[in-house]
């Protein structure tokens, strides 16, 4: 081993000396003919993440899914019954097909039209991986749904004791031995008819809307590795690449292969392609093992088996963001390869079918034959140098041999029979237990194959050395994609239960890609929201008194209260969003498509005005009967975006700020409310700053301040200027405003289309201290209070009357 190593060594520092003695092409030169494609972006980051914070929430076509999973099963049973061998099942009808291809089509056109509008060419994105992502996991659980069923079956029978039992136990045991190849087959039937209609019609449709036939390139959406159920797959795996690099029990063949090919460009490739253990990041393995764990982990969250497969042999092989990145240099286009290798009359003569390349050279520089001489010597030398030349001759015949012995000799054990690896005597007793009838005749062909691979001459031998390093190009990139796609439908939640699907809906995350029959009146987009608490005071108290004269509570909060607020909530646009205890909470939306109505504070505030009214004449009554009287505090909070909800099984729950805020502005300070100077207050609301240094002996809200609120509506800042862009509000300042107090004053439309006065009375917060109240604070805030004196009203239309004369008076 050393003595091997000594003469590498030597042999590179005689390349090193050697390199000024002979031409080679600068990098421009070399990379000028090679093409180089721009590198994808996946543009699901301009998507909101779902209820779950974590994934973005999607919904396909109820109508395409079970179509898809009708044909998936067809398919599945089809294929099953084909490898068994057992009674020919009828293949998938062509209107099952069609039916389900109608439906892909049906959803891309409803997204293509709607990405158009909203000039959203990202959603064909997302339906395409969505798409993608659900067509894989639709053929796992369908072949788990038949296995299962296979298993129950089999416990009912064997109770009986059967002969049905005993073909059913053969029928499971061969279905979980085939179980790879039938994944493959199914996956690779559906893939197929998708890709039909995105190489025809789709593609033609989408290039006509948005000038560019593939939103998503084509190698990322049906790359092999997909269908693929594990890249250990050798049966499966054989059919596109070379079994050189996914040997299980040789963990470093891809590396292998890869430090090769880099080492043998290093002057032409970009530096993050170099292998990792000649990368600045060598050492840092951590990053890749905790990677695979997580990946471990989230297995149920979407992850498929592939995906932890695929990450660890790039993890262990190639830099993190060549791979994380999408990054694409000469390398990942295996034609490039091949233009190398076949650009010369030198490299032509190795394979005849490349001959054309050779005599249309891209390199026309003269010193190019003998560099491209010295570069294919260097190639079938380093090959042979690292043991790879036997291993890709073996592999390169072991699928023919394969499909000569009807498979009854596992493609790999082929492969390292012919590579040498296993001695005869081990294959002998291999095939002795796998078909002991035929174990001589196996034997000999192996051995004919074996035989050929040995006397096979250099002419014979440095075609398919140079075939497989095209493949392992390709296999590098597929990789690479296949590790995107991956990491991509990870970022998406296929959302199946009804649950999720509302919530998701209700808060404005879900992506629904229906076909046109299914669609429903498209769901109003809230832009913002109004929330009105209405607070009773001293619910306790007159609780007590009522049941002290033997007098139903419920029944006079119902009759004075609840019942005249559900009576009003509707002509406003309100709905109740839930009732605590002695305070009710209400919340005005505010629809995108609807600017005419983009009301909602204007209609907040007559709502909490018509409340307080209603209030009124049931005190009324309630002072002609002898009954408590009720007192209120309304607050009013606006927030500029909609609310997220949650559920409680069928029970729909807002979530906002605006519901705490509201909280506060409703509430009112037990120790203002026994003072001297709000004992008696008409005013409805006043908000104090306590003094400087001063500690308060009661629950404080966000702002620090002090509120006193009996029968009056406070509005808060946010909310008040919201107004301002909804109405003309003009200002007032009476000859009773002192301390820079005004009112400002409007009118807003019901729903019903009548007009109504609205006046805002606007004052400054002011300091309480020693007791009472004093000058306005020295930050100068302002609060707002919606007023409900019919006499400062009537009062403040006759000041705006006199300031307009030429205005009409309509009240």
């Amino acid at each position: 081993m050393t003595r091997s190593r000594h003469l590498r060594r030597c042999t590179s520092m005689f390349s090193i000396l050697k390199k000024p003695l002979f031409w080679q092409p600068s990098l421009v030169e070399f990379t000028e003919p090679l093409r180089v494609g721009a590198t994808f972006k996946v543009r699901l980051d301009r998507f909101p993440k779902g209820v779950d914070n974590a994934h973005i929430d999607v919904v396909l076509s109820p109508e395409f899914q079970e179509r898809a999973r009708l044909l998936t099963r067809s398919v599945l049973q089809h294929e099953m019954a084909e490898n068994q061998r057992a009674e020919r099942s009828a293949a998938p009808e062509a209107s099952d097909v069609r039916a389900m291809q109608d439906g892909y089509v049906g959803m891309m056109e409803l997204a293509i039209d709607k990405a158009r509008r909203s000039s959203r060419p990202e959603l064909i994105q997302l339906l395409q991986f969505a798409t993608i992502k659900f067509l894989l996991f639709l053929v796992i659980d369908e072949y788990a749904h038949l296995r299962s069923q296979l298993q129950k079956s089999l416990e009912m029978r064997s109770k009986q004791s059967s002969s049905r039992s005993v073909a059913l136990h053969e029928q499971l045991v061969d279905l979980t031995k085939e179980e790879p190849t039938l994944l493959y087959r199914v996956s690779r039937r559906l893939f197929r008819e998708i890709l039909k209609l995105e190489d025809t019609h789709l593609s033609k449709l989408r290039k006509s809307v948005f000038g560019q036939a593939w939103q998503v390139p084509r190698q990322l959406l049906f790359n092999p590795l997909l269908k693929i159920p594990s890249l250990w797959a050798d049966e499966q795996l054989m059919h596109h690449y070379s079994l050189v690099c996914t040997d299980k029990d040789d963990p470093d063949g891809f590396g292998l292969v890869n430090r090769l090919i880099n080492e043998l460009f290093s002057d032409y490739l970009p530096s993050w392609t170099w292998p990792l253990e000649h990368s600045p990041q060598a050492h840092v393995s951590s990053r890749g093992d905790n990677r695979t764990m997580a990946l471990r982990q989230s297995r149920d969250e979407g992850v498929q088996v592939g995906f932890l497969e695929i990450e660890m042999m790039l993890v262990s092989s190639l830099q993190g963001k060549e791979y994380e990145r999408g990054l694409l240099s000469w390398l990942d286009f295996p034609a490039n390869l091949e233009r190398i290798f076949y650009s010369t009359r030198r490299g032509a003569a190795l394979d005849p079918d490349h001959g054309a390349s050779a005599a249309n050279a891209h390199w026309s520089q003269g010193q190019w034959p003998e560099f491209h001489h010295r570069l294919l010597k260097r190639i079938f030398r380093e090959v042979r140098h690292n043991g790879l030349e036997r291993r890709i001759l073996a592999c390169n015949a072991a699928p023919e041999i394969f499909e000569d012995l009807n498979g009854q000799v596992p493609v790999r054990i082929v492969c390292r029979y012919l590579e040498g690896v296993i001695p005869r005597r081990d294959m002998l007793r291999r095939l002795e237990g796998v078909s002991p009838g035929d174990s001589a005749r196996v034997m000999s062909l192996l051995h004919r194959a074996q035989t050929v691979i040995h006397r096979m001459s250099a002419s014979h031998r440095r075609p398919i050395v140079l075939r497989f390093l095209t493949d392992f190009a390709r296999f590098r990139r597929d990789l690479k994609l296949a590790y995107r796609t991956h990491w991509t439908m990870n970022r998406i939640r296929l959302l199946e239960r009804s649950q999720d699907i509302d919530l998701s809906r209700s808060n404005g995350t879900l992506h629904e890609f229906l076909l046109r029959d299914e669609l429903k009146p498209e769901q109003e987009r809230i832009r913002a929201h109004v929330i009105v608490k209405a607070d009773l005071r001293g619910s306790t108290v007159i609780t007590r008194q009522l049941v002290k004269r033997n007098l139903n509570p419920a029944a006079h909060f119902s009759l004075n209260f609840f019942e005249p607020i559900n009576r009003l909530i509707a002509g406003y646009g309100a709905k109740k969003v839930f009732v605590e205890g002695d305070a009710v909470i209400l919340c005005v939306l505010e629809y995108e498509d609807k600017p005419y109505n983009w009301l909602c504070v204007s209609r907040a505030c007559g709502l909490a005005r018509k409340i307080l009214l209603a209030m009124d004449e049931g005190n009324a009554r309630s002072r002609r009967e002898v009954l408590p009287e009720l007192e209120l505090g309304l607050g009013i909070a606006f927030c500029d975006q909609a609310p997220t909800y949650l559920y409680d099984e069928d029970r729909e729950i807002m979530i906002s700020p605006a519901i705490n805020r509201a909280d506060q502005l409703s509430s009112c300070s037990a120790m203002l409310r026994k003072s001297p100077p709000c004992d008696d207050s008409t005013c409805g609301v006043e908000v104090l700053a306590p003094a400087e240094g001063e500690e308060l002996t009661e629950k404080e809200s966000n702002d620090r301040l002090l509120r006193y609120n009996v029968n009056g509506i406070e509005l808060d800042a946010a909310a008040f200027h919201k107004l301002k862009s909804e109405l003309t509000l003009k200002q007032i300042q009476t000859d009773e405003s002192v301390g820079g107090e005004c009112y400002h004053i409007g009118r807003y439309p019901d729903l019903q289309g009548t007009t109504h006065w609205l006046v805002i009375r606007d004052a400054p917060v002011r300091v309480w201290e020693n007791g009472a109240p004093g000058a306005a604070e020295w930050r100068g805030r302002r609060f707002y209070q919606v007023v409900t004196d019919a006499s400062v009203t009537r009062r403040l239309i006759g000041v705006l009357d006199r300031l307009s004369p030429d205005r009409g008076n309509k009240s």
